[in-house]
Protein backbone atom coordinates (compact mmCIF):
# COMPACT_ATOMS: atom_id res chain seq x y z
CA UNK A 1 0.00 0.00 0.00
CA UNK A 2 1.14 3.48 -0.81
CA UNK A 3 1.13 6.03 1.83
CA UNK A 4 -1.08 9.19 0.62
CA UNK A 5 0.60 11.35 2.89
CA UNK A 6 3.79 13.32 2.65
CA UNK A 7 7.41 12.01 2.64
CA UNK A 8 6.60 10.05 -0.43
CA UNK A 9 9.93 10.94 -2.10
CA UNK A 10 11.25 8.74 1.40
CA UNK A 11 8.82 5.84 0.96
CA UNK A 12 10.33 5.47 -2.87
CA UNK A 13 13.90 5.70 -1.66
CA UNK A 14 13.15 2.66 0.31
CA UNK A 15 11.32 0.54 -1.94
CA UNK A 16 14.03 1.08 -4.05
CA UNK A 17 16.17 0.11 -1.37
CA UNK A 18 14.24 -3.24 -1.11
CA UNK A 19 15.03 -4.27 -4.74
CA UNK A 20 19.30 -3.72 -4.26
CA UNK A 21 20.99 -7.42 -4.00
CA UNK A 22 21.44 -8.16 -0.12
CA UNK A 23 24.31 -10.02 -1.01
CA UNK A 24 25.97 -6.66 -1.94
CA UNK A 25 25.46 -5.37 1.26
CA UNK A 26 28.80 -4.54 3.20
CA UNK A 27 29.04 -3.65 6.63
CA UNK A 28 28.35 -0.20 6.38
CA UNK A 29 25.32 -0.54 5.12
CA UNK A 30 24.00 -2.98 7.71
CA UNK A 31 25.26 -0.31 10.36
CA UNK A 32 23.20 2.33 8.30
CA UNK A 33 20.26 0.38 8.39
CA UNK A 34 20.79 0.13 12.04
CA UNK A 35 21.30 3.74 12.59
CA UNK A 36 17.88 4.35 10.83
CA UNK A 37 16.20 2.28 13.27
CA UNK A 38 17.71 4.64 15.88
CA UNK A 39 16.85 7.86 14.51
CA UNK A 40 13.45 6.23 13.59
CA UNK A 41 13.07 5.86 17.50
CA UNK A 42 14.38 9.38 18.40
CA UNK A 43 12.46 10.76 15.90
CA UNK A 44 9.40 9.37 17.38
CA UNK A 45 10.09 10.24 20.97
CA UNK A 46 10.84 13.57 20.09
CA UNK A 47 6.91 13.65 17.89
CA UNK A 48 5.67 12.20 21.44
CA UNK A 49 7.48 15.64 23.60
CA UNK A 50 5.79 17.57 20.85
CA UNK A 51 2.76 16.12 21.74
CA UNK A 52 2.51 15.69 25.49
CA UNK A 53 3.98 19.90 25.30
CA UNK A 54 1.00 20.94 23.42
CA UNK A 55 -1.99 18.88 25.16
CA UNK A 56 -0.26 20.43 28.68
CA UNK A 57 -0.15 23.55 26.92
CA UNK A 58 -4.06 22.91 26.05
CA UNK A 59 -5.21 21.91 29.11
CA UNK A 60 -3.42 24.88 31.27
CA UNK A 61 -5.15 27.20 28.71
CA UNK A 62 -8.60 25.54 29.59
CA UNK A 63 -7.88 25.50 33.14
CA UNK A 64 -6.48 28.71 34.20
CA UNK A 65 -7.86 31.12 31.95
CA UNK A 66 -12.07 31.56 32.02
CA UNK A 67 -11.80 33.69 28.33
CA UNK A 68 -13.62 31.92 26.35
CA UNK A 69 -11.08 32.70 22.54
CA UNK A 70 -8.61 31.33 24.90
CA UNK A 71 -9.97 28.39 25.82
CA UNK A 72 -11.08 27.56 22.14
CA UNK A 73 -7.35 27.62 21.78
CA UNK A 74 -6.39 24.84 24.39
CA UNK A 75 -8.95 23.05 22.80
CA UNK A 76 -7.22 23.52 19.69
CA UNK A 77 -4.04 22.89 20.84
CA UNK A 78 -5.05 19.07 22.57
CA UNK A 79 -6.95 18.61 19.27
CA UNK A 80 -3.73 19.39 17.20
CA UNK A 81 -1.55 16.80 19.71
CA UNK A 82 -3.80 14.27 18.80
CA UNK A 83 -3.05 15.21 15.09
CA UNK A 84 0.60 15.18 15.95
CA UNK A 85 1.09 11.98 18.18
CA UNK A 86 -1.11 10.27 15.64
CA UNK A 87 0.75 11.14 12.55
CA UNK A 88 4.14 10.59 14.15
CA UNK A 89 2.95 6.99 15.65
CA UNK A 90 2.16 6.42 11.58
CA UNK A 91 5.39 7.31 9.95
CA UNK A 92 7.24 5.98 12.91
CA UNK A 93 5.50 2.02 11.95
CA UNK A 94 5.68 2.76 8.01
CA UNK A 95 9.83 3.11 8.02
CA UNK A 96 9.79 -0.06 11.02
CA UNK A 97 7.83 -2.23 8.07
CA UNK A 98 10.16 -1.28 5.94
CA UNK A 99 13.01 -1.81 8.31
CA UNK A 100 11.78 -5.57 9.08
CA UNK A 101 10.98 -6.21 5.71
CA UNK A 102 14.21 -5.90 4.63
CA UNK A 103 15.64 -7.70 7.59
CA UNK A 104 12.87 -10.90 6.86
CA UNK A 105 13.78 -10.39 2.62
CA UNK A 106 17.93 -10.37 3.72
CA UNK A 107 17.80 -13.65 4.65
CA UNK A 108 21.29 -15.27 5.01
CA UNK A 109 23.37 -12.60 3.43
CA UNK A 110 24.29 -10.73 6.90
CA UNK A 111 27.87 -10.04 6.16
CA UNK A 112 30.66 -12.67 8.02
CA UNK A 113 31.15 -9.72 10.84
CA UNK A 114 27.35 -9.67 11.76
CA UNK A 115 26.74 -13.80 11.40
CA UNK A 116 25.17 -14.69 14.61
CA UNK A 117 27.71 -17.46 15.77
CA UNK A 118 27.16 -19.83 18.98
CA UNK A 119 29.84 -19.68 21.66
CA UNK A 120 29.33 -22.89 23.84
CA UNK A 121 31.85 -22.76 26.70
Amino acid sequence: MKSRFLFNHLDAHRDYFHTYPKSKLVLRDWLALDRTAAANRRTLYAFLRTTLDLAIAGLVLIHFFNYHSVIVLGVLFILLSMVVGGFSYFRFLRVQSHYHKFLRDSGAHFPPILARKDHHS
